[in-house]
Parts: C-alpha cells; structure tokens; sequence
C-alpha cells in the first residue's frame, strides 16, 4: 500500500496537481500504481493514435510515448501523489499523469536539442477526456488482476481436491445446526468445498466479456465529441498491443461513461467468492478447535502464539484472515454500489470510489487466498481416530437405519444412547434389532462409509 499524500510532494507536481493536493489533503493511499500504469498506456496509444490521424507531431507524438514507457518503468512512482478518494470524477487522476508524462516528454525533446513545450492538456491529453481515460483503464487493471486472481484461486480449488483425495476414505459425522446429523467422508467435505469455490470463480471469469468493451474515444459524454474516427480506430489497435489484452469499443460509449455497473458486478462476484471462502474458513476454525475442549477433527498448522498471556495458545489466524477479508471485501462492495447509484445524468462522477474500492478488493484477495493456501489448506491434517470416535459416539447412523427399522424403533434407540452415553451401534446390539455386519451394510452406511 503507498504512503499517504503529504504536502511535501507539491514542488514535483503540475498545476493541477498541486491544486489537488491542496483541494484533497486526506490522510489515504495515493492512488494504486497499477491503475496509474493502465492510464499511462492509454496516453501511449492515444498518442499513437493522435499522430497516425494527422492531429499531433510526430515528434511531440514519440516523446510522449517515450515518456509513457518510463513510466511504466517505474521511473516516476513517486510523482503519482493524489489521494485514492477525492472530489470530482477522477480528473485530478488524469491531470497527474498528463503532467507527469508532458514535463518528461518536454525534457526528452530538449535533450534532443528541440525548444517544444508537450502540453498535459493540448498534447498528451489530445482526443481524450477525464470521464473515457479512467473508466477505460481501470478496467485494465481489473482485467489483470482478474487473471492473478484466477491463478490463485484454480491453486485453492486443487488444494482442496487433493485434501479430498487424502481423506476420501476416513468417515466422519455430518452436522447440520451444528449438531449431530449423517454419516459423511472427509472427502466428501473437502470436495463440496472445491465445488464451490469453483463455481464462485466462474462467476468472477464471467465478468471478463464486459471488462473489456472501453468506452475510450467517447470523451466527456460518450458521444465522440473532439474525437475523430481514425483517432479511435488507431487508440484501439495500439491499446490492444501495449497492453496485451483483447479490448474493444464499447457500443455504446455513452453506456459506459455513465454506468459502473461492470465493477458492480464484479465486485459482487468477489463478494460471493469471500463469502463462501468466510463459511468454508469458519467451518476449519470449528472443526480445529481444541486442542483438548473441542471438537479436533483437523490440526492446523502452529503459525504463531496466540495469546501474550495464556502460554501454548495457538489460533487459526490464516482461516481468521479469510474471515476478515469478507468484511472488508463485502464493505468495499456496498461502497462500489453506493457510488455507482451516485452517478447523475451522463457521468459516473463517484468513480474514484469505485475504483478505489474495487482495485482494494481485488489485490487483497490475491494475497490473502494464497496464504490461505500456502498456509492452512495444505498444511492442515486430519485426525483420522479423532473423526472415526466422534462419528461412532454420535447418533449420525440414525437416519440411514430407518428405512430398515422404521422411525420410531429408531428414535428409541437414539434416545437410549444419548440418555446411556453408549453409542447408536452398541445400543442397536445390544436390543438384537441388528447383527454387527447388518449395521455395517444398512442402506444408507455401506454406501457413505465405503
């Protein structure tokens, strides 16, 4: 995460930054990097554009260029210095970089022995607008950390399958309220667990057909003004190849200048991937708890103290950070919906909430689903005896007995094992309604347990 903004910084901005940085001095992150990257590629190829459409030098064109890829580069990181939330739609975002590539661009020009001032507005912002230049690169941005994170979370999904894979065999009792329920395999859980996670993931992916329509070329309102047709055809052929990604103008430009709703969607989805990852994280935190007082089916791995008092304490910190991400996650997202219905008439003027929000989302779930992984799910071992011993003491075998014995047979002997403290098997044996091996291979048990 950056710093936060501090006056110190005026002295190496523009105009309109510094106008920023006295408008908008807010102890936050300055805006992310990578979202700061995506617009200095969309300046890279509009100026590409702008010189292939006869309305920008040549060699103006070429030095903004230049200066775009040292951006890029890293070279100026610290010269990015507005504030991530801020008045208006993001165009003191836009105004940095233009002022940051146009003083890079005029220095490049002068060492080559050429007195020509690169205007941030005039030249590097040249057929393009605050309200077309934001939208289009944040959704860059996402787009790339959408692939990091589908990287990650394919990891999960076969983190859990080999668990599932480990402990196909070793019964274990099913609770349903928390209380005792079925008989179920541990392999049954940890593959329900890949399941759905793998369809929250689809959901994300599904997002990415609309990420990638760019209301870029629409300007202030969508409808073009100030932008020629050769400019737009020229800034979609060169944005593709800068950035590596299979973008395409949207329809209508006016839609997306407007509406956010594709980051309302995709924040949603990441949402529901956080909620299901919450329960599943939950579900570890009970199923290790113990050592000795709980239930103990699962050991997870010893990462830290957990306690600065009670000594040998150990806590499920990994699943805990799962937890927590939900919250933080789920908070952005009524943020990003907030500020997207905060739009009026033809702007989304909320948008640096939105991308704030969602660029926050996104990065921490990259981090957070791979310690998960790393330091929970594939290290985490079940209790083989500890899973066998709660499922024989429990009244789990109940259900799959009735279709044989009948309800109320069963319900007796229920209530005799909880009322005797014996199991459900010796209760059953000892009342000769079932032999050792017919138990075993009641319909129902042969089936699960097998």
């Amino acid at each position: 995460m950056h710093a936060s903004v501090t006056m110190t910084n005026m002295h190496q901005t523009g105009s309109q930054t510094q106008q920023a940085l006295t408008n908008f001095p807010f102890p936050l992150p300055r805006v992310a990097v990578e979202f700061i990257y995506a617009i200095a590629e969309v300046k890279q190829a509009a100026a590409f554009a702008n010189a292939q459409a006869g309305k920008l030098e040549e060699d103006i064109a070429q030095a903004i260029q230049e200066s775009c890829k040292e951006v890029l580069a890293g070279k100026f990181d610290d010269q990015f210095v507005t504030p991530s939330i801020q008045g208006g739609a993001g165009t003191s975002i836009n105004m940095n970089v233009n002022e940051v590539i146009a003083e890079h661009a005029t220095e490049l020009l002068s060492s080559n022995g050429k007195a020509i001032q690169v205007h941030p507005n005039d030249h590097v912002n040249l057929s393009q607008s605050t309200n077309d230049v934001n939208p289009s690169a944040l959704r860059i941005a996402c787009l790339r950390f959408v692939q990091e994170l589908q990287t990650e979370v394919i990891q999960l999904i076969k983190s859990f399958r080999q668990k599932s894979e480990m402990y196909k065999e070793v019964k274990k009792l099913g609770r349903t309220h928390i209380q005792d329920a079925v008989p179920i395999t541990v392999g049954d859980e940890f593959s329900s667990y890949a399941d759905v996670v793998e369809r929250d993931l689809k959901r994300i992916m599904d997002c990415i057909p609309y990420l990638t329509q760019l209301n870029l070329g629409g300007t202030a309102v969508g409808n073009q003004i100030n932008a020629s047709s050769e400019y737009i055809k020229h800034v979609y052929e060169k944005l593709r190849e800068v950035s590596g990604l299979p973008i395409e103008a949207a329809t209508n430009k006016m839609a997306l200048t407007s509406s956010t709703a594709d980051f309302c969607a995709l924040s949603a989805s990441l949402t529901i991937l956080f909620m299901d990852l919450s329960k599943i994280a939950t579900d570890l935190r009970i199923l290790s708890s113990g050592p000795r007082g709980g239930i103990g089916e699962i050991t997870l791995a010893n990462l830290q103290p957990g306690s600065s008092i009670m000594p040998g304490k150990v806590n499920p910190v990994a699943a805990e950070s799962i937890n927590q991400s939900f919250y933080f996650i789920s908070g952005k997202n009524l943020s990003i919906l907030q500020a997207s219905e905060g739009a009026s008439l033809e702007l989304a003027v909320m948008f640096p909430a939105v991308a704030e929000s969602i660029l926050s989302s996104l990065k921490l779930s990259i981090s957070v689903i791979r310690v998960f992984r790393l330091k929970c799910i594939d290290v985490l071992v079940v209790n083989t005896d500890r899973c066998l011993e709660l499922l024989e003491h429990s009244t789990a075998y109940a259900t799959a007995l009735t279709p044989m014995l009948g309800y109320d047979v069963v319900s007796e002997a229920v209530k005799e094992a909880v009322k005797t403290k014996m199991s459900l098997r010796t209760v059953v044996l000892n009342k000769h309604l079932l032999t050792e091996e017919e138990f075993d291979q009641k319909e129902g048990i042969e089936r699960i347990v097998k």
